[in-house]
């Protein structure tokens, strides 16, 4: 059973660990600083406080203890947050520091190669957990397995360090710093997934942070404050930085588009505290985001933005630096193709334009522009700043050689010349542009090409754009064609290139789109067809009189027509009038209409709207009563505590208290926890004193003591001669373990071949059973389907026979219940007449008795004497009795009541269409 040290002083804790130490126990020293820490009844910081812990995570880091390392520094930082902030970030450092020390350690002396380590919060993937079990040298898989749990856990320090300082304004500089660290250790190591996860990371504290300005959590951080918006902007530049260094430009996309909302945030609370330089680094990054996402458009106009800030900070913008940007600018700008702002042919054709719309909206929000860009309006802000003159002089040339003086016949020489010249001023920034400004020339010469030339030779075409060999030109063709620049097809059985409208061109489907547009072909093409039209209008100036007369003839026909069909002419127009009057008229009805219920469903939603509003204000009423009731108990609590605290002072034991440790333990301002700190104090000074009793009488056995000197030297020689013997054991196993697997290797691969030697084989062998089946499987499917019908009719047959013999059988029982309450009602009315007629002779039989008595009464009195008064009195109790044992009529409604109630069956329903049968 483990030890408990729990309740013991810091002080005796922390010489405890020491002494675990001195005999090489780690986890047991660790364990007993563990549980101090845990303890709550040690929770005032002391600077023995911050000893232990250094030494606990000294400890924790040697043993690669993750859990443990969190959970105490997350009870340190609840001790320390509002006592010593410096002595968490001083343990926090130590603790990067050391993991870093151990990680760096671990690389100089293993052989592993640090990008085939996979993901570091997945455990290791089972191939290689076969590997190490496949028979290799020890040695090697040993140096495999070093790196990689050290990496894992200097990454699992970075998150808990990160994890631990969010959102609390006292650490704040601190976890900026360890989070610049983390984006450090990404880049050192190549830790891409890594990075991903740590940028989500910072996404989620950021998100918690505006969440919780309007909360009353302890110690936030404010977004009002200037000093922490300065450290956010900083850590997000640092975060794309390296994205971009890393070369994970998805990553570093987002990124930019966090920087840009955070900066757009920060904006609003003040504007002062993004610098330019900080604008024009963000440009800088986000325009080499846009070129290696291929998009030339954006990646000229954010270098424009960078040096139209660059321009706005410095009163002398002339300079090397300036001529630097300048040639960035001219020559991206360069390289931007015709067309590009606008959606590519596979937008059009999925009708998705409005998708690249929004693109574009939220790519130009990202270089704050309030339109979208042009390359033509790019040019043009160009010009207006006078780049082009502040650019170097083979970039100026370059310029001018493209867009003013562009000639197909002859720009090819120039541009590969002013290209060459670029080159030679040895910036790698202006060489990654060339192949763009020879595609865009290319195709410009592919254009104009074609309105000067129907046919044109392949080899005069080589000589005209020299910038690619024939497969890449007609390639580059192909793409020209197919992005519908222009119309042409590759003879090469004639080794020419034909321009203009062919039946075999590319995209030939969308060749109506294309007509509207006339380009200069077409108007070289139509040349003739215009001189033809004039030609006919001079001859028709020359035959004037021919044609007036004719004129004339033309009239008077049209206008004996009109005569004729004048009244019916009208009636169409005044039938056509009125129809288009009703049509406007139903029009407006509907849109009338529309309005109506636009408007009732927009009043409907305010009054949604509005009970929302309402309910939610009433919860916030509520919740800000509840607060203050908590408040008003929380004060009147503390007061009560007050109270006691004076009263306690006085007492010797808490001046004792106070001596050791200061008038701060009277500011928790809970009585409990001293009352408690009272008995335990007692309970510790009792079994203190249990315990010296327990030592004095340890101390008297000196014959145990004895032994153990006796058996010391046992023990000694026994462990040398398993020293001696243990190895050359040790050795014998492993090599026949090491024989056994080699043997059981050879015997896999002899297994393999023979398999790969019968695979051929097996195969030929389940195509010949398939194919000698192919007719018996086409026989029994036609017969399964002729099966199926069969079943599918009988069944059918089977349940329309059901359904008759179910009607059927309804109609007989509704018969029966029928037959059944007409007997009812013909029993009922049987009773009651029954019942009537002995009502009716009831009278009769109470008169009969009557008469008989006074019948035998006086043939008494004339027989005289006792016999005939005996008679009579013995007469009287059989008449009685008989009056007695007659029945007593009893109501109908009372046999009613006593019968046992029948509840009547209640008749199934019959539809209608089936009563009749």
């Amino acid at each position: 059973m483990r030890p408990n040290y729990q309740g013991q002083k810091p002080e005796a804790a922390l010489q405890r660990a020491h002494d675990f130490l001195s005999v090489g126990k780690q986890k047991d020293a660790l364990q007993a600083l563990h549980d101090l820490i845990k303890d709550r009844r040690h929770k005032q910081w002391t600077q023995t406080y911050e000893q232990i812990m250094l030494l606990y995570i000294e400890l924790c880091v040697n043993l690669r203890n993750s859990a443990l390392v969190k959970d105490g520094l997350y009870q340190y930082k609840i001790i320390t947050q509002q006592v010593s902030v410096k002595s968490l970030e001083s343990v926090l450092e130590k603790f990067l520091q050391l993991a870093e020390q151990k990680a760096l350690e671990a690389q100089k002396h293993s052989i592993e190669k640090i990008d085939e380590i996979d993901d570091l919060d997945v455990a290791d993937a089972p191939e290689n957990l076969l590997l190490s079990v496949s028979g290799a040298v020890a040695q090697d898989r040993m140096d495999r397995t070093v790196l990689s749990p050290w990496l894992r856990f200097l990454w699992d320090a970075y998150r808990n360090c990160l994890d631990l300082l969010r959102n609390n304004v006292y650490v704040e500089s601190l976890y900026h710093q360890i989070a610049r660290q983390s984006f450090a250790f990404c880049t050192k190591y190549q830790r891409r997934n890594e990075f991903r996860k740590l940028c989500e990371m910072l996404r989620q504290h950021l998100v918690q942070i505006q969440k919780a300005q309007l909360s009353t959590a302890m110690h936030p951080i404010r977004l009002s404050n200037t000093e922490s918006l300065g450290h956010m902007l900083e850590t997000r530049l640092i975060q794309l930085d390296t994205a971009i260094n890393m070369d994970l430009w998805q990553e570093a996309f987002k990124s930019a588009e966090d920087l840009h909302g955070f900066m757009q945030l920060v904006k609003e609370k003040d504007k002062k505290i993004i610098r330019p330089t900080s604008y024009a680094n963000y440009y800088d990054k986000i325009s080499m985001v846009f070129w290696k996402g291929g998009n030339t458009l954006f990646h000229a106009a954010a270098l424009l933005q960078r040096f139209c800030i660059y321009k706005d900070m410095r009163r002398q913008f002339a300079d090397e630096d300036a001529m630097d940007q300048a040639t960035r600018v001219l020559l991206a700008t360069l390289s931007i193709p015709e067309g590009a702002e606008g959606a590519s042919l596979l937008a059009k054709h999925l009708d998705i334009e409005e998708q690249h719309l929004a693109n574009v909206r939220v790519l130009s929000s990202l270089l704050r522009l309030p339109i979208t860009p042009s390359r033509s309006g790019i040019i043009k802000e160009i010009v207006r700043l006078n780049i082009p003159e502040l650019a170097s002089p083979a970039a100026y040339e370059l310029y001018k050689c493209v867009e003013m003086e562009f000639n197909p016949l002859r720009i090819a020489p120039n541009v590969q010349k002013h290209l060459a010249d670029i080159d030679k001023l040895g910036h790698v920034e202006y060489s990654q542009y060339a192949d763009s400004v020879k595609s865009v020339v290319t195709t410009r010469i592919l254009k104009k090409l074609s309105a000067l030339y129907e046919t044109l030779s392949l080899k005069r075409l080589q000589k005209l754009i020299p910038f690619y060999d024939p497969i890449e030109l007609e390639q580059k063709l192909v793409n020209v064609c197919k992005q519908q620049s222009l119309k042409a097809r590759v003879d090469h059985r004639s080794e020419c290139i034909r321009f203009g409208h062919m039946e075999i061109a590319l995209a030939n489907d969308l060749e109506s789109e294309m007509e509207t547009n006339v380009t200069e072909v077409e108007k070289a093409r139509t040349h003739l067809d215009e001189l033809y039209t004039q030609l006919g209008n001079i001859q028709l100036s020359v035959r004037c009189t021919a044609i007036e007369s004719d004129a004339k003839k033309s009239l008077k026909r049209q206008i004996f027509v009109y005569k004729h069909q004048k009244d019916s002419d009208f009636e169409r127009v005044l039938a056509r009038r009125k129809r288009i009057e009703l049509h406007k008229e139903n029009t407006e009805q509907v849109r009338r209409e529309k309005l109506q219920k636009e408007q009732a469903h927009a009043n409907k939603q305010e009054e949604l709207r509005r009970r929302d509003e309402l309910k939610k204000l009433q919860e916030e009423n509520k919740e800000n009563e509840k607060r203050r009731k908590l408040n008003e108990q929380e004060e009147l609590q503390r007061k009560l505590n007050s109270e006691k605290l004076k009263k306690y002072q006085v007492h010797p034991f808490f001046q004792q208290l106070v001596k050791e440790h200061g008038e701060e333990i009277f500011e928790s301002g809970d009585p409990d926890q001293l009352i408690k700190e009272k008995r335990l104090r007692f309970d510790a000074e009792r079994r203190e004193q249990q315990t010296k009793l327990q030592n004095q009488e340890k101390k008297y056995d000196h014959t145990v003591r004895a032994f153990h000197f006796e058996e010391m030297a046992l023990w000694k020689e026994l462990s040398e001669e398993r020293q001696k013997t243990f190895p050359e054991m040790h050795e014998a196993y492993e090599t026949k373990r090491i024989e056994e697997a080699i043997k059981e290797h050879e015997r896999s691969f002899e297994t393999y071949a023979c398999l790969v030697k019968a695979k051929e084989d097996a195969k030929e062998f389940m195509r010949s059973v398939i194919l000698s089946h192919a007719d018996e499987f086409k026989d029994q499917k036609v017969a399964w389907k002729q099966r199926v019908d069969e079943t599918r009719k009988k069944l059918l047959k089977e349940r329309a026979e059901r359904r008759k013999e179910q009607r059927k059988k309804e109609a007989k029982e509704a018969e029966m219940r029928k037959q059944q309450e007409e007997q009812r009602r013909l029993e009922d009315e049987k009773r009651v007449a029954d019942q009537q007629k002995r009502e009716q002779q009831q009278p009769k039989r109470q008169q009969q008795p009557e008469e008989t008595t006074v019948r035998r009464r006086e043939q008494a009195v004339v027989g005289g004497g006792a016999s005939g008064e005996q008679m009579w009195r013995s007469e009287k109790p059989a008449a009685a009795a008989a009056v007695e044992k007659r029945p007593v009529p009893v109501a109908r409604d009372e046999q009613q009541q006593r019968q046992p109630l029948q509840v009547p069956q209640k008749a199934k329903y019959v539809p209608p269409s089936m009563r009749n049968k």
